[in-house]
């Protein structure tokens, strides 16, 4: 399992691949919501095994030390292989690295089980975002 920091095009199409499979095709995010006006200040990771690419997120500085972590996703052929859990914590290392002290995100209500798993506490009422129940989650790093 290899995990790159996107700093090139190669790798920013390869993640962007992936967010249109789980996001556009499997959830019906239309293609104008999914890909937004933050791509080019965001810090995108590939996760790839064998050279296959399989997950990916993004992070961007939101400011005091906040990064907000987007676009987590998995393809569904990868899914249970614990890919996720991988990709958060190296965000998580990247981050703190960096300089950041604490990480926020929009966490899918289906999916506030596996971020509590990480240390994320849910700081939100639910909220509607492209047609999907969320609630923003917030931890140190």
């Amino acid at each position: 399992m290899e995990l790159k920091i996107t700093d090139d095009q190669k790798y920013y199409n390869q993640c962007l691949e992936i967010r249109k499979e789980v996001f556009v095709e499997e959830q019906n995010v239309p293609l104008e919501m999914e890909v937004d006006e933050y791509e080019k200040e965001s810090v995108n990771i590939l996760l790839t095994l064998d050279d296959r690419p399989l997950g990916t997120v993004r992070y961007r500085d939101i400011g005091d030390g906040l990064i907000k972590v987007e676009r987590m996703a998995v393809r569904e052929i990868a899914r249970g292989l614990h890919l996720g859990q991988a990709l958060m914590n190296f965000v998580h290392i990247h981050a703190e690295e960096n300089g950041f002290t604490r990480a926020k995100l929009g966490a899918q209500v289906h999916a506030i089980k596996f971020y509590e798993k990480l240390g994320y506490e849910v700081s939100s009422d639910e909220f509607d975002d492209a047609g999907i129940p969320h609630k923003y989650m917030e931890r140190n790093l």
